[in-house]
């Protein structure tokens, strides 16, 4: 399958990777970054597998699902042979105020 990382997602994860780097260093970004990728790598080996977010389901949005990724959570849709990837976000923050903000900002 192939993976495809949405522009919000890429500048997520610049700002993220700026944060991780100054406050804790390269060492915690590197240890990061690689459990993204093996979480990336599983998702596209088994697509299906992750949960459906509890905050979506109230909408009834299908395809959607997680996997945690250390202290973090990507949330994904699978459409066909392509995994699009919406969000990687720390998991003590509050999905639907993310969802929200992103909203707007389109």
């Amino acid at each position: 399958m192939k993976t495809v990382f949405l522009e919000p997602v890429r500048q997520d994860l610049q700002d993220f990777r700026r944060y991780v780097i100054n406050h804790f260093g390269g060492a915690a970004w590197a240890a990061t970054r690689d459990k993204i990728a093996d979480a990336i790598a599983e998702i596209e080996t088994h697509p299906r597998r992750g949960a459906t977010p509890p905050e979506l389901v109230d909408f009834r949005m299908t395809g959607y699902y997680e996997v945690v990724s250390g202290t973090n959570r990507i949330i994904y849709k699978v459409d066909d042979e392509t995994i699009y990837v919406h969000l990687v976000v720390d998991l003590r923050s509050d999905l639907q105020d993310i969802l929200a903000r992103r909203l707007f900002r389109m």
